[in-house]
């Protein structure tokens, strides 16, 4: 049985609760928040705290929190020669204050309280300062049906950039869409099935290779059409460059 201390109740906090809660080979002895309030409907058999004073042993200590208080956090636990392990895609472990042995646990997932997720389906990304410590954190993967992959700081950083581009940003463009339909009362729902078929083209095409549109097809006539119908500056802007990227891209 592998103890496990959650620091932190934001949404892959939840996420990660829940998940360490089903599997009987983990016990998630404590759960600590600054704000007791974010977590009393969690509905978990775990102690919740609010006072690092008051933290328990464990195996390892993950720290889900926001990545600009994640160092100092770590230099307010008093533990030392312990597993302390951050949740970032951005951060190296050096971060983490060296009193104790630091490591990396790194869900690749976009996560949300309100919205159930298969956790067996998430990658977690892992990196730890010796071999003994990453086959721990190999073992929490594998107990939440999760599979591991050995990724090193610079690689973790550049599957966080290529993340924000295919999550992030993909998601944004979905706002600026279902706020062009709401300014003509059309439903965003409309959208949804031509939505699903370019997410599921990706998984048997290169995206490279899916592209379509009149900015492939060089229709200047509709582009042009489209910025004038556009009502925001920053919206006729963000049609322009991605017109042009993928123009650029194809040789038009």
């Amino acid at each position: 049985m592998i103890k496990i201390v959650l620091l932190g109740a934001g949404n892959l906090g939840h996420h990660l609760s829940k998940a360490f809660n089903k599997s009987q080979q983990i016990d998630l002895v404590q759960w600590y928040t600054r704000d007791k309030n974010k977590i009393t409907s969690s509905g978990l058999d775990t102690e919740i705290i609010n006072d690092l004073a008051n933290i328990k042993s464990a195996d390892v200590y993950i720290i889900s929190i926001s990545d600009s208080y994640i160092g100092n956090l770590s230099k307010e636990l008093n533990i030392s020669n312990k597993l302390v392990v951050h949740t970032s895609g951005s951060l190296n472990f050096t971060i983490l204050n060296n009193k104790n042995r630091r490591g990396v646990f790194y869900p690749l997932q976009t996560f949300s309280k309100n919205k159930e997720l298969e956790i067996s389906k998430v990658p977690i990304c892992i990196e730890s300062e010796n071999n003994q410590d990453l086959m721990l954190l190999e073992k929490i993967s594998k107990y939440i049906d999760c599979k591991s992959y050995k990724i090193n700081y610079e690689e973790r950083r550049t599957l966080h950039l290529a993340a924000i581009f295919s999550n992030n940003f993909v998601n944004h463009m979905f706002t600026i869409a279902k706020e062009i339909l709401d300014s003509k009362n059309l439903d965003f729902n409309i959208l949804k099935p031509l939505i699903n078929e370019t997410v599921d083209k990706i998984h048997k095409l290169d995206p490279e290779n899916a592209q379509t549109g009149p900015a492939i097809r060089n229709n200047n006539e509709i582009i042009i059409n489209h910025i004038k119908a556009l009502k925001k500056q920053d919206h006729k802007r963000l049609y322009e460059l991605m017109t042009k990227l993928i123009q650029d891209k194809y040789g038009e």
